[in-house]
């Protein structure tokens, strides 16, 4: 992938020396998944958790509010019928016009 287009869709702005380091990491990484499907599988049981204990453990899916709930929603940049609003994430040179003005304002 390319670490600019990445960036673009992440409104993260670049500097080409930035580029240019993040770029063989990324790669990297990239290739190291690549090894992991490689890997054969076949026979090994999927797991949850990495000790039964950890699964006997786990909590019962209740909802409940967060005790910092009003202060995570004071901070959310929307709050529209119980939903975070948040800016559209898009491609292109809109992206590019909104990475650039991510940048100004930081």
């Amino acid at each position: 992938p390319d670490v600019r287009e990445l960036a673009k869709m992440a409104q993260i702005g670049l500097t080409d020396q930035e580029a240019a380091d993040w770029q063989p990491k990324i790669n990297s990484i990239i290739d190291w998944f690549g090894q992991l499907q490689q890997v054969d599988v076949s026979g090994v049981q999927p797991a949850v958790h990495a000790s039964d204990e950890a699964a006997a453990a786990k909590r019962a899916d209740v909802p409940m509010l967060n005790a910092a709930h009003a202060q995570l929603i004071g901070m959310a940049p929307g709050y529209v019928a119980g939903y975070v609003k948040v800016p559209k994430i898009s491609t292109g040179a809109d992206a590019e016009a909104a990475s650039a003005a991510a940048v100004a304002a930081a």
